[in-house]
C-alpha cells in the first residue's frame, strides 16, 4: 500500500476567500483521507493566506506555531466603518476622504508601530463568559471586550489611491494582533472611517505562503503521489528546523518511549540552536520526541512522546 504523503505532517494551505478556516480544513481531510487534523490560527472568511496544519501524530506539534509573529498585506477602504470592520458588515459611519492626503495616510500608520493595546473588533471569536463575543453580537447583545497587548514591527504602505479611497498595505505583527482593528482605528485617527476590503495572511513565524499549496493543487497531489508539487508537505523535523537535536544512544531511546528520563551520557550527539527546545532522535535517526532542556542543569520537561 502506497503510503499517505500527508500522514504525520505539517501542511502549508493557501486559503481561498469565501469559505471559513473550518471549511476550508474540512475540505483538506477529505482530499487527503486523513480524519485527525489540528491547526494552528484561523483566517477570518473573506481573507485569503497561509493556515498551517497538522495531520496524525504532527496535530501535537501545531502549539509551537500558535505564538509565531504573523505577516499580512492588506486593503483598506478609507470613508466607511461596519460593525464587522470589515466589507462584510454593516456600515454604521461614513466619512468625507477628499481632504486626506498620503503624508496624513503614512504618519497615521507610522502611529501604530511598537507595543500598544487593541481593542479586537466586536465581531470576533473572543469568549466572554464562554460564548464567541460575534455570536453574541449578532443576536444584539451588549459586547464588551478588554484592550489587549499588540506589537506591531513594521506597517508600510504599499499604493495609497485618494481617488478609489484606499491603502493598501504590509504588516509584520505579534499573534493575536487584529488587522481589522487596524482598519477601524486608522478611519478613526484620520477623521473619515475605515474598514478592511481585503486581507491575506503571508508569513506565521518561519513559514511563508510563497511555500503554500492551494487546496486544487492538494487534490493534483493526492491523486499523483508519485509528482506534483510537495514542498508544502513538511515532515515534523523540517518544521521544527530551527530547534535544536540531539540523538540518543539506543538505550536511552528504548527510555525516552518508556516515560523515562536519560542522562547526558547517553547522548551521542547535540546540536544547540537559539532556545531550550530540542528534537530528539533515536539510535536509527528517527524523531521520537520534543523536549524542553535547560542544558546547564540537564533538567528535562518532555513536552510530546512519538511512540514508533
Amino acid at each position: 500500500m502506497t503510503e499517505n504523503i500527508f500522514n504525520d505532517s505539517i501542511v502549508l494551505i493557501d486559503k481561498p476567500a469565501g469559505i471559513t478556516s473550518f471549511d476550508s480544513i474540512s475540505r483538506f481531510k477529505k482530499i487527503v483521507g486523513i480524519k485527525k487534523v489540528g491547526h494552528s490560527g484561523t483566517l477570518d472568511k473573506f481573507a485569503t493566506g497561509l493556515l498551517i496544519v497538522g495531520t496524525g501524530k504532527a496535530t501535537k506539534l501545531t502549539r509551537y506555531f500558535l505564538e509565531s509573529d504573523k505577516e499580512y498585506e492588506g486593503l483598506i477602504l478609507l470613508g466607511k466603518e461596519t460593525d464587522t470592520c470589515d466589507v462584510t458588515g454593516e456600515v454604521i459611519s461614513e466619512g468625507f476622504t477628499g481632504n486626506i492626503s498620503e503624508d496624513q495616510i503614512r504618519e497615521a500608520l507610522q502611529g501604530f508601530l511598537g507595543e500598544s493595546r487593541q481593542l479586537p473588533p466586536e465581531y470576533s471569536s473572543l469568549k466572554i463568559n464562554g460564548k464567541r463575543a460575534s455570536d453574541l453580537a449578532r443576536k444584539g447583545e451588549s459586547v464588551s471586550l478588554e484592550k489587549r497587548p499588540i506589537t506591531v514591527y513594521g506597517i508600510d504602505p504599499l499604493v495609497i489611491d485618494l481617488k478609489e479611497g484606499t491603502v493598501r498595505f504590509k504588516v509584520s505583527c505579534s499573534k493575536g494582533t487584529y488587522i481589522r482593528s487596524i482598519a477601524r482605528d486608522l478611519g478613526r485617527i484620520l477623521g473619515c472611517g475605515a474598514c478592511l476590503k481585503e486581507l491575506r495572511r503571508t508569513g506565521s513565524g518561519h513559514f511563508s505562503v510563497d511555500n503554500a499549496a492551494s487546496l486544487d493543487e492538494i487534490k493534483d497531489v493526492a491523486e499523483n503521489r508519485d509528482g506534483g508539487k510537495s514542498g508544502f508537505v513538511l515532515r515534523p523535523e523540517e518544521a521544527l528546523s530551527h530547534f535544536g537535536k540531539i540523538y540518543l544512544s539506543e538505550e536511552a531511546s528504548a527510555r525516552v518511549l518508556n516515560g523515562a528520563y536519560f542522562t547526558r551520557e547517553q547522548v551521542d550527539q547535540l546540536e544547540r540552536k537559539n532556545g531550550d527546545l530540542f528534537l530528539l532522535f533515536d539510535n536509527r535517526h528517527s524523531l521520537i520526541a520534543i523536549v524542553e532542556i535547560d542544558i546547564e542543569s540537564w533538567k528535562i520537561n518532555f513536552h510530546s512522546v512519538f511512540n514508533n
